[in-house]
């Protein structure tokens, strides 16, 4: 009797479905978009313990994965290095070192080639306690010849889409490790980038000298496809050095953790040096000194969406709104989180472009009183937004709908004609 032949095996999955399956089990928790989204909260809120756990699992997880084949290796490398956050000193050595490896054996970018995220140095970094008691430095800033500089780095990551600076810790060796960063100028086109988060404060000028706003504004204007720009500083003129590119889209503003009272205002260029014919969003942080609104008014002819960010116990006067909305004429949407910041009603005051509000509700996050709710409620109910055709609720456990005040604002909203619905797209059904 014959033995039956040996099964055949069955082939290996193609490529492309390892690629996802990686894909799947290494992806990124840090957002990639270079777009406007609405209610995009700043990473500092974002970043809690287990976000910092879940990003070194990802990277045990890459690691693990290349050490299976060379196969595997290859498949996961761009992963590996897709979203690359900096610790310390020596974590950008590393880094580097593999960059310049990796360069010299493919004779091209190596694995720079793959970066499209950086973050120069991770908010949340903490140098051994043994360092504490370094002395405070000030400008200059001893650098080491031989450490890496940012334009080492911009030039070993061709296709870079996304650059984070963070508001550095108020450590010496956190301070040492950017000031040996950007002592020398960046030179050459930064054509992949779309968008800069730039953070700093009115120390940086003690630290650095005049380093840091040079090396900001090199960025700038080296980056001919710049989308979204994420400006917080506490300098006047910090917002006035910038030559903004043609294809900025969306300009966010706020000042740092450290701001000095005597910091009143941002400077702006004239309205006649500015030139952002895609310019359409518009995301506040701050209140609105009176250069901000001399940049509206320059800009605002094109604003589209404006946004006032999460901002808990602060309040834009009725004043303040009509300042602000006088100056958009053609303000189609207008963004907020209900009652944080709180808005005065408008008085004697319409701005019949607004077609859509969106509001954001999330009580674990903020809950407002009901003297706060109902001032809210007159803002949507009052005459200031005539023309007012959609009420978008971004409201993921349905809060606003269980309160009697939400109901019947919502209720007088469909009589009036305005449609309501949930950020998903689904209709806001209202119980009889």
């Amino acid at each position: 009797m014959t033995s039956p032949p040996p099964p055949t095996p069955s082939p290996p999955p193609p490529t492309e479905i390892w690629r996802l399956i990686l894909r799947f089990a290494t992806e990124s928790p840090s957002a990639y978009d270079s777009d406007y989204l609405p209610f995009q909260p700043i990473q500092e809120l974002q970043e809690t313990t287990a976000s910092i756990e879940e990003e070194s699992l990802r990277l045990e997880t890459c690691l693990s994965l290349m050490r299976v084949s060379r196969h595997f290796r290859a498949v996961a490398v761009p992963f590996m290095y897709e979203d690359v956050r900096i610790l310390d000193a020596h974590g950008l050595e590393s880094f580097m070192a593999g960059l310049y490896r990796s360069a010299t054996e493919d004779g091209s970018c190596g694995y720079g080639a793959y970066v499209r995220r950086l973050e120069l140095p991770r908010r949340r970094t903490r140098f051994p306690p043994d360092t504490h008691n370094l002395p405070f430095p000030t400008h200059p800033v001893p650098c080491d010849p031989e450490a890496p500089r940012l334009d080492d780095i911009l030039w070993l990551c061709p296709h870079l889409e996304i650059l984070v600076r963070p508001c550095l810790r108020l450590d010496a060796e956190n301070i040492t490790f950017w000031a040996s960063l950007v002592e020398r100028p960046i030179i050459g086109c930064l054509s992949h980038l779309k968008r800069l988060e730039w953070h700093e404060s009115e120390l940086d000028s003690r630290f650095y000298g005049s380093n840091n706003a040079h090396r900001l504004r090199e960025i700038v204007s080296q980056a001919p496809n710049l989308r979204y720009l994420f400006l917080s500083s506490d300098r006047q003129n910090s917002l006035a050095e910038l030559s903004l590119p043609p294809s900025l889209h969306t300009i966010r503003i706020n000042r740092s953790h450290f701001q000095s009272p005597s910091v009143k205002k941002f400077m702006v260029k004239s309205r006649h040096a500015l030139y952002v014919p895609n310019f359409r969003n518009l995301v506040l942080h701050t209140t609105l000194p009176a250069a901000l609104l001399d940049f509206v008014a320059t800009v605002g002819h094109q604003l589209r969406v404006l946004e006032l960010a999460f901002l808990p116990q602060m309040t834009f006067s009725s004043n303040q709104m009509q300042r602000l909305l006088s100056r958009c004429p053609l303000l189609e949407e207008l963004v907020y989180y209900l009652g944080a910041p709180e808005i005065s009603p408008l008085v004697a005051f319409q701005s019949p472009s607004v077609k859509r509000v969106r509001l954001k509700i999330n009580p674990e996050e903020w809950n407002p009183c009901k003297p706060v709710l109902r001032s809210q409620m007159e803002v949507l109910e009052g005459p200031s937004f005539p023309e007012l055709q959609e009420i978008i609720l971004h409201d993921p456990t349905k809060w606003f709908l269980r309160r009697d005040l939400g109901k019947d604002l919502l209720r007088r909203m469909l009589q009036r004609g305005c449609s309501v619905r949930y950020d998903d797209g689904s209709p806001v059904l209202l119980p009889t």
